[in-house]
């Protein structure tokens, strides 16, 4: 006698396949994600002429040299106070533009071999400036371009608006030859304004200073003279580095407390001094 069995029903297939379509349809619904194959367009890479936020480029083109936050880099800092309020707005386009011959500093445009757009390059001109500004779109030819607008109700920069420079700050820029008639600087005056300002710190020929069986701050050296412009002289002179320590031309020195500030014209002979140790190396 065969034992009795109760068949055990099965599904359609068609059923089956419907309830699991429905399952798979209520966890997307759950979990808030789109289906598969429909990428968020937030999620899309930014193409890179067309990144805009100052941070990204930054981080991307200027703190490799400059620091983290344009402070502490192998270069002298961008964000220090009194080298913003001094430097020149079309200075900054002009370099970032063309870079500095002679010098490490590149050129940053497209149209000189970098990779920045004129949009680009205006967002860290106005940045380091303290300019507020607004981003335009503009479509041309298909395309979306973008157009940087100095306007007080825009975007703040991030490292803050810039006071107006000291009434007795020197110029950013070393005066002319063709102002004067002369060569703008003096050599021999240099040297004292350097045995004023600088010999307490660099040696009273630039050779530097022993510390811990070191010798630290040599600056009258050939790599180092032929690394850096007359222009970057000038602006060391006047800001210094405040990231080590360096006075500006108005500071209080070491062996001084009563230091008396510089003024333009002994910049420019200090300058003048310095540039001349190039020569006789």
């Amino acid at each position: 006698m065969k034992p009795l069995s109760t068949p055990i029903p099965r599904k359609a297939p068609t059923v089956m396949r419907s309830q699991a379509y429905l399952v798979a349809l209520s966890l997307v619904a759950i979990a808030g994600c789109d289906l598969p194959g429909q990428p968020n367009p937030a999620d899309r890479p930014v193409p890179s002429d067309k990144v805009m936020e100052f941070a990204v480029l930054f981080q991307q083109n200027c703190a490799g040299c400059h620091g983290d936050d344009g402070k502490l880099g192998a270069a002298p800092p961008l964000h220090d106070p009194l080298f913003r309020a001094i430097v020149p707005e079309d200075e900054l386009i002009s370099i970032l533009n063309k870079g500095r011959q002679k010098t490490l500093m590149p050129a940053f445009s497209k149209e000189n071999g970098g990779t920045l757009t004129p949009a680009q390059i205006q967002v860290l001109v106005k940045e380091i400036k303290g300019i507020p500004y607004r981003i335009v779109e503009k479509k041309e030819s298909g395309s979306v371009q973008f157009e940087v607008v100095a306007v007080s109700s825009g975007i703040t920069p991030r490292w803050g608006l810039v006071a107006k420079p000291p009434a007795d700050a020197p110029s950013y820029r070393e005066p002319s030859a063709s102002s004067t008639g002369n060569s703008p600087g003096n050599e021999k005056k240099g040297e004292l304004v350097y045995a004023r300002a600088c010999a307490g710190c660099h040696g009273d020929h630039g050779q530097g200073i022993e510390r811990e069986s070191k010798t630290v701050r040599t600056i009258n050296d050939a790599v180092f003279l032929a690394l850096i412009s007359n222009q970057a002289l000038r602006r060391l002179a006047i800001t210094g580095r405040p990231d080590l320590g360096m006075p500006t031309y108005a500071e209080a020195r070491p062996a001084n407390p009563a230091f008396v500030p510089l003024t333009d014209q002994e910049i420019t002979d200090l300058v003048a001094m310095l540039a001349s140790w190039r020569e006789h190396k």
